[in-house]
């Protein structure tokens, strides 16, 4: 097992090959240039890249802080998160893309909510390049919905 510790911003001796906030930003800029149909906005944010893709009422938000986990939420409140300490640059630009993937994917696609099973929540599957993906709600929204608030 490694002895390698997680340390927020890459402060550490040993991170010389983990991506920081900005170079994931310009990592998402270069991936959104594909994206010439849909509404693109990136910045950088409490630390983290974040690029928005929109069509019309529907967006969806990936986001990271570099090398630590990534995201990605819908404007229905799924979302589908990665926390991956140890990735390297280019295991962050291959999650970067996958992300927005995903993102295209739900903006461009038709998928809608689905009741789930348990605590009122809902899950939603993509076709992302031939493999089904899946968003999820989190608790404290499950919860909520469950309560009728």
């Amino acid at each position: 097992m490694s002895e390698r510790r997680f340390e927020w911003g890459g402060l550490g001796a040993d991170r010389g090959d983990y991506v920081t906030a900005a170079e994931a930003l310009a990592m998402l800029e270069v991936l959104c240039i594909a994206q010439a149909d849909l509404e693109v906005t990136t910045a950088l944010r409490s630390g983290a890249a974040w690029a928005r893709f929109e069509r019309n009422e529907r967006w969806a938000l990936v986001s990271t802080p570099g090398s630590r986990w990534f995201s990605v939420e819908t404007d229905t409140g799924h979302r589908l998160q990665l926390v991956d300490a140890n990735s390297s640059k280019d295991q962050s630009a291959q999650l970067l893309a996958a992300y927005v993937d995903i993102a295209e994917s739900y903006v461009r696609g038709d998928a809608k909510p689905v009741r789930g099973g348990g605590l009122g929540g809902s899950i939603i599957a993509l076709d992302v390049n031939g493999r089904q993906v899946i968003l999820t709600q989190p608790l404290s929204r499950r919860l909520r919905a469950m309560l009728g608030r």
